[in-house]
């Protein structure tokens, strides 16, 4: 019998049994799918050189909501809060 054989029948014998932390199959079919549909919502990041390297940082949610507005209606200005 060669190492891999051997190796494979003592995974096949080891515990199967899931982590605590795993999802099992049926877990996800019990779930409403609806429920695991979020529609993605727009952020907007700034750059930021920082010792010679892009940085891209985070606008705050509400900048980032008036931002998105803002380039949907075709408006070029929108004022924001650089922290």
């Amino acid at each position: 019998m060669s190492s891999v054989q051997t190796q494979q029948e003592q995974l096949s014998q080891s515990d199967p049994s899931p982590s605590p932390n795993s999802c099992s199959s049926f877990e996800l079919i019990d779930m409403d799918a609806g429920s695991l549909y979020e529609p993605v919502t727009p952020h907007w990041f700034y750059c930021k050189i920082i010792d010679s390297k892009e940085t891209w940082i985070p606008f705050n949610s509400e900048d980032s909501q008036q931002l998105e507005e803002a380039y949907s209606s075709g408006n070029l200005h929108a004022c924001c809060n650089f922290g």
